[in-house]
């Protein structure tokens, strides 16, 4: 009989994909895609922390979570304008430009850790 919900079976997380360092820099593999996402995520909210702060506090002090929706619906708007405005393709972009940039400088390193290597069997 065919076991349902292999618990052996990896999940995306658990796989590794390496970049090829012959392919070029340029080519995203989907892990990498989501490392981008993740990291664009994070700063879009890391530069409207004050006004996340800010609309907790103010949910916070109340304790029917409807009353802190409604008296605090400036605070939401607001923050939830600040995320927006960072959460454009143009920052996407930028994430993929520094993760492009790691990846060239990190080529530049395994080539030179080949030609260590090539030294040192040369030696032997």
């Amino acid at each position: 009989m065919s076991e349902y919900g292999n618990k052996n079976k990896k999940t995306f997380e658990d796989v590794e994909l390496p970049t090829n360092p012959n392919l070029p820099a340029w080519v995203i593999t989907p892990k990498e895609e989501k490392v981008i996402f993740d990291r664009w995520r994070k700063k879009a909210f890391a530069k409207c922390d004050d006004l996340i702060k800010a609309y907790v506090e103010c949910s916070n002090s109340y304790k029917n979570p409807f009353e802190g929706i409604k008296n605090c619906e400036k605070f939401n708007d607001a923050q939830l304008a600040c995320v927006a405005q960072y959460q454009k393709k143009e920052y996407l972009d930028i994430e993929r430009d520094i993760m492009i940039d790691e990846k060239i400088a990190k080529k530049k390193l395994y080539k030179q850790h080949l030609k260590e290597l090539e030294a040192q069997k040369a030696q032997n």
